[in-house]
């Protein structure tokens, strides 16, 4: 978290067997006690760049699923659209 909001990028990846818990730990339930890995980070990196006015913050998120070597963008106007995978030197 202070990497991140010293302006480093961050990644959260989550890998596993289908059914083993994924989501729910990344976003957890409703309830405060019970919230998942995504939630806390957001609210903590809220709450520290709403307090820290000696800086002007710039927040992106991406949510990426890779599934059977398909790449989708799950905040994409069209989940099931496949993303191309490219490489650049």
């Amino acid at each position: 978290m202070e990497s991140v909001l010293d302006g480093y990028n961050g990644t959260i990846f989550a890998y596993g067997q289908t059914g083993c818990g994924k989501t729910h730990t990344m976003m957890g339930g409703n309830d405060e006690e019970s919230k998942g890995i995504i939630p806390r980070t957001f609210s903590q990196i809220i709450t520290v760049t709403k307090n820290d006015t000696s800086k002007t913050h710039l927040i992106r998120c991406s949510f990426i699923e890779i599934y059977n070597e398909e790449i989708h963008d799950l905040l994409g106007k069209d989940v099931k659209e496949k993303m191309e995978l490219k490489e650049s030197p």
